[in-house]
This record gives structure tokens, C-alpha cells and sequence, in this order.
């Protein structure tokens, strides 16, 4: 019993961890590179991981592939899954995935004494990455000199 366990966990992290790679770093090619968003790879996938989430899919990714009667429909279902994760490298899915995930359009912020608006692209650790539409430009600004109102 308790071999099933750790067979299906380690089993689980490795398919687990495949799909949650194509899909960042389809993210990181195609959301983070447009922007010119200068976040290192290994900090956005840490930072934006639920690490509950993650070690329960692997139990049961790992179980339902190794000792599940429906095992060979779940591997279909799974390679199915692995094409849907990789379509995040083609530009516009990847563009599109990070956007609904990260962006927050139309914000309003303070700067010291200046106010301006624009779209939020990712708030990581230390700063804030804003599109700016009237400058068509990324800026990066730290997180202890922004203030965000909406």
C-alpha cells in the first residue's frame, strides 16, 4: 500500500510537472517577453504556483494513471491535456493565457505627486510592471512607491 502511494506521487510529479511547465513557459515566451517584463522564469513559476493544488494533482494524476481501472482512458485524456498545455507556446494562446491571468486593465496609480493610468501586467516580489498606453512602453516601478486606486 504504501509503495502504491509513493509510485503514484512520484509518478504524478513527473506528469504534473511537464503540464505546468509548457504552460508557463509558453506564458514566459509569449505574455512576459512581449512586455519586455524582466522577471526571472524560476520566480514567476514559484510565485504563481498553489503548492496545495499541485502536491493533490500529483496523488492523483499518479493514481489514476498506474492503478486505476480506467487508466488508458485517463492517459488519453492526459495526452489530450498535454497538447492544450503546449498551445500555450503558439503566441496568441500564450499571450491570451497571460492576460487572463495576470493583467488588470485600466488602473489608475500614484507616483509621488504624479497620477496616470494604465494596465497592470504583472505584480511580482519587489515591483510593478505597467503598460502605459499613452507612452506605448512597460514601465517597472517598485512596489513601495506605487500606489494602485480602483
Amino acid at each position: 500500500m504504501i509503495y502504491k502511494i509513493f509510485n503514484s506521487f512520484f509518478i504524478g510529479i513527473a506528469f504534473v510537472s511537464l503540464l505546468d511547465f509548457l504552460y508557463f513557459i509558453g506564458i514566459k515566451l509569449n505574455y512576459f517577453d512581449f512586455y519586455k517584463i524582466t522577471e526571472y522564469f524560476n520566480v514567476i513559476f514559484v510565485d504563481n504556483q498553489n503548492f496545495y493544488l499541485l502536491i493533490f494533482s500529483c496523488f492523483i494524476v499518479g493514481y489514476l494513471t498506474l492503478y486505476s481501472k480506467y487508466s488508458k482512458i485517463f492517459t488519453r485524456i492526459y495526452i489530450i491535456t498535454i497538447f492544450l498545455a503546449a498551445s500555450s507556446i503558439y503566441e496568441p494562446v500564450g499571450r491570451y493565457f497571460g492576460e487572463s491571468e495576470f493583467m488588470q486593465k485600466n488602473q489608475t496609480f500614484i507616483l509621488g505627486s504624479t497620477k496616470f493610468q494604465g494596465d497592470i501586467l504583472y505584480e511580482g516580489r519587489n515591483y510593478t510592471y505597467i503598460y502605459r498606453n499613452d507612452l506605448s512602453k512597460t514601465i517597472k516601478l517598485p512596489n513601495n512607491e506605487v500606489k494602485i486606486t480602483q
